[in-house]
């Protein structure tokens, strides 16, 4: 197994900084050589996937990964003859305060899994110490040197709080890094409504805050309305759309530095902000291929792409090269003084918030709920009066549709009723998804009031 020191993957992330964009694409070259020789030499799998492969191949030249082929194959796509996914799984099921490695060596998370298949995925030490770098050499470069330490600043994290989240698997790794300072941090549940978040968040009084975009929004109205009594140094948001308007909106009500990570489970820190909205594209350890509807590349088009494949140069013990993933992205053409990598835009789903019952939520709580109802393909929630939602959706082959869309309704009732919104009920329609009349995606939320 590939192993490097953390002074190796700080000058590597260094050197990837200020090279040419001609430098940084050698390096792609390179690197992606090495990872592909090494997944054929110790991954069956992928071996089998790259047998017709010429030898001076390119990256146009290796094959799509799909998620659900690399499910069914995990055992043999993972390059440590040790691994299972069954082994994998026990261990993302530990409890919470287990801070011990897989096998002594990996860390792993799992994604959400709208279809209650979750791709569970395994990161060796050379991929974590490089995104480490990533992490504190780029995204964290405005933020003084200690600050994002919670031995020295009280920091609250708004997340969903489950192992398998990679957001709250940040917070158990901060919060092990400094024993005896336990008292600094917290987590709050993404789940919470916005009078909870608020009465917590005040009581708390974080310097530092880590929260899903939609919270931050939600969280910047209550401060812009007086209703939020916290002075904070820096806010980090991770894992989906930030917009620049949002970002500009946070960054004013707030007056503190607003870091933002577009990263994902399978293929790590792609790309951030660098002290401004833009999201700069971490080109010298990933990979992005905008791709059309047929998984193609988009050569130099101004068009959003239909999705993205993904290659992390730094993982070789569960290897992601060319992996399907339908986020709509374009590559900006235009280079932007604040940083020489380049810009991606994302037309990511938005978030928003809601009130039910007299509370406000975030959609994204919605979602939680949802990602881990088994069968659910797809859904939707259908405000229709200031206490009542409907639930619909598409139901996987071989589940019962009233069990699954019933069984979502009656989890939201009961969070609601939680929340002190007892007079919310949600029910379920076996009716289709109401879709965008203009086109585009099929909205999360949709307020159907009469």
């Amino acid at each position: 197994m590939k192993s490097i020191t953390f002074e190796e993957a700080q000058k590597l992330v260094r050197e990837g900084e200020t090279a040419t964009a001609e430098e940084r694409r050698q390096m792609q070259y390179e690197r992606l050589h090495t990872l592909v020789d090494y997944a054929r030499a110790h991954s069956p799998y992928l071996r089998e996937l790259y047998k017709d492969i010429p030898d001076d191949y390119t990256l146009a030249d290796l094959p799509v990964l799909e998620k659900a082929d690399g499910l069914a194959r995990y055992d043999e796509w993972v390059t440590d003859p040790q691994l299972s996914v069954d082994l994998v799984r026990a261990y993302l099921a530990r409890e919470p305060a287990d801070n011990a490695l897989l096998l002594g060596k990996y860390t792993a998370l799992q994604t959400s899994g709208s279809t209650g298949n979750p791709l569970p995925m395994v990161r060796d030490m050379h991929r974590n110490q490089i995104h480490t770098q990533l992490l504190l050499q780029r995204l964290m470069a405005p933020v003084p040197t200690g600050y994002y330490d919670h031995s020295k600043h009280k920091m609250a994290f708004i997340v969903h709080l489950s192992t398998s989240a990679s957001s709250y698997g940040s917070y158990l790794k901060t919060k092990a890094r400094r024993p005896g300072f336990e008292n600094n941090i917290t987590a709050i549940s993404i789940l919470d409504s916005a009078d909870e978040m608020v009465r917590k968040l005040n009581a708390f009084q974080p310097e530092i805050l880590v929260a899903y975009p939609p919270s931050l929004v939600m969280l910047a109205e209550e401060k812009a309305k007086g209703n939020l009594h916290i002075d904070l140094g820096l806010i980090v948001s991770s894992a989906e759309l930030l917009t620049e308007e949002n970002y500009h909106r946070i960054h004013d009500v707030f007056g503190c530095p607003v870091l933002n990570n577009y990263c994902m489970t399978e293929g790590g820190e792609i790309a951030m902000t660098r002290n401004c909205p833009h999201l700069h594209i971490n080109e010298d350890w990933v990979i992005i291929e905008p791709v059309d509807e047929n998984r193609q590349p988009m050569q130099d088009s101004e068009a959003f792409s239909a999705g993205i494949l993904v290659t992390d140069l730094s993982n070789f013990v569960q290897p992601i090269i060319r992996y399907y993933v339908s986020d709509s992205v374009r590559i900006r053409k235009e280079r932007f003084d604040c940083c020489p990598l380049p810009v991606m835009e994302i037309r990511g789903r938005s978030w928003e918030s809601f009130h039910i019952g007299g509370k406000s939520f975030t959609t994204k709580g919605l979602e939680v709920k949802a990602k881990f109802c088994k069968g659910l393909c797809q859904y939707q929630f259908l405000q229709t009066s200031d206490n009542s939602m409907e639930v619909r959706g598409v139901v996987a082959a071989g589940y019962d549709t009233e069990k699954v869309l019933g069984g979502l309704a009656e989890l939201l009732t009961a969070y609601f009723a939680e929340a002190g919104c007892e007079k919310a009920v949600v029910t379920y329609s076996e009716k289709p998804l109401l879709h965008n009349e203009k086109g585009g995606k099929t909205p999360l939320y949709k307020n159907v009031r009469e």
